[in-house]
């Protein structure tokens, strides 16, 4: 074990961009690379999550579920044993191979459509009780989590159950190191957190049974709790996957991220600062702007 350690300690700065370079999209893999799938098989917290939700529902028993971005199955296993039908898409056609040997290793594959598409563009021949769809990043601004949902909601029985529901975004201001070219990136070690220097507050609340994939323009007010430079606002994504049943993010999922304010600004404690914030869901973070 302490070999182990010690490899990860004489590569702490190399790995502080390790989690940015693991969850950027892969277009040669229709995806993230292959590593990230094993991130998030191994994610017993991020996994949870998504079975506290299931199980809140008696894992969908005699239900009619779709599930968008299968994967590797990861979170499919949990409640695809219970249901009555089950739509599983997966636009990654490398996968197909090997969740079609699984659906019939398991026995599955009697009671499942699969099928391999873009949800933003597919239809499906009947309305579901439930649609699952693990297909987040921080603030919804890689990923296509509110397009694919806005897309797929009309197929949602009345009363039926989006999971997750609900996204809360919040940020704070502080100051942290990048190098030139980088923008933005995920926390993997708590070393690599920026110096925070505000109070946190809000941005907005997605509600994915109505989010619409439009600009998010927004303003807010921050304390300034230390004085000195701010260079960075600090972003947090809080998913409410049912009610009782949150995932708060981590290195796998809506990690903790870092991004770089337009440009750096000098404050004193005590002083109310207004931080705008413009950014579009599906795009990159990148493009996000952050300024004060």
């Amino acid at each position: 074990m302490s070999k182990i350690v010690s490899k990860i300690v004489d590569q702490y700065p190399d790995l502080k961009y390790a989690l940015l370079d693991a969850q950027t999209f892969d277009p040669k893999h229709y995806g993230f690379p292959a590593i990230y799938y094993k991130i998030m098989e191994t994610d017993q917290v991020r996994v949870d999550a998504f079975r506290a939700a299931f199980k809140k529902y008696n894992n969908f028993k005699g239900k009619v579920v779709c599930e968008v971005g299968v994967g590797t199955l990861a979170l499919t296993q949990y409640f695809l044993p219970y249901v009555k039908k089950a739509y599983l898409i997966e636009n990654n056609p490398n996968l197909t191979s090997f969740i079609k040997k699984e659906l019939k290793k398991k026995g599955w594959d009697k009671k499942v459509e699969f099928i391999v598409g873009d949800a933003m563009k597919l239809e499906l021949p009947e309305k579901v009780d439930f649609i699952v769809g693990e297909l987040m990043s921080i603030y919804c601004a890689n990923e296509y989590q509110v397009q694919i949902f806005q897309h797929m909601r009309k197929f949602l029985k009345p009363g039926g159950k989006l999971i997750p529901e609900k996204i809360i975004n919040l940020v704070q201001l502080g100051n942290a190191d990048f190098d030139k070219k980088i923008k933005h990136y995920p926390i993997m070690f708590t070393r690599h957190l920026p110096t925070l220097m505000t109070t946190q507050k809000t941005v907005n609340t997605i509600n994915l049974y109505r989010e619409k994939a439009n600009p998010v323009i927004k303003k807010i007010k921050v304390k300034a709790l230390l004085s000195g430079t701010i260079n960075c606002a600090y972003l947090n994504s809080w998913v409410q996957c049912a009610e009782g049943a949150n995932f708060t993010g981590t290195d796998s999922l809506m990690p903790p991220t870092v991004v770089k304010l337009k440009k750096p600004v000098k404050v004193k404690a005590g002083e109310t600062l207004e931080l705008k914030v413009n950014f579009k869901y599906g795009t990159s973070l990148d493009k996000a702007v952050f300024y004060v």
